[in-house]
């Protein structure tokens, strides 16, 4: 009974250790700083966002899909420049951009799949406004 104990403590705290230096190797390979959008409504959305000083990016996202947007990271302090998000909130033929905060989270990868959840967002239809309005809200 006891050598069955010991077996199993030994073969626990071994799985634990390798579980352990597997997280701090994936941390470790943390190549981008990102953030996932996901387009929840029933119509073509238009977004940009920008990276410090650097020019606007235009983007438009179909109906029930995501798109990233990452940094590439340059160097071993693994940070990026600070990310401004506009969001085309009015759903008419008029435009009001909106600047949306999303926080980003070190990713693996410049994908939606290797971005942690904590780094996901809602693209939605604004409660009480026929649909005319959209708005980015935490997954």
């Amino acid at each position: 009974m006891l050598r069955g104990l010991k077996t199993f403590l030994v073969t626990t705290l071994a799985t634990l250790l390798v579980s352990l230096g597997t997280a701090g190797a994936q941390a470790q390979n943390t190549t981008h700083g990102c953030a996932c959008i996901h387009n929840n409504t029933k119509a073509t959305i238009s977004y940009r966002y920008k990276w410090g000083e650097q020019q606007w990016q235009s983007f438009k996202l179909q109906p029930s899909y995501q798109n990233w947007v990452c940094w590439k990271y340059a160097d071993a302090a693994k940070s990026s420049p600070a990310l401004s998000f506009q969001l085309d909130v009015d759903m008419t033929k008029g435009n009001a951009w909106t600047t949306f905060n999303l926080p980003r989270m070190q990713s693996t990868a410049a994908t939606c799949q290797a971005t942690p959840k904590a780094a996901h967002y809602d693209i939605s239809y604004r409660p009480n406004t026929n649909n005319q309005f959209i708005q980015v809200t935490h997954r």
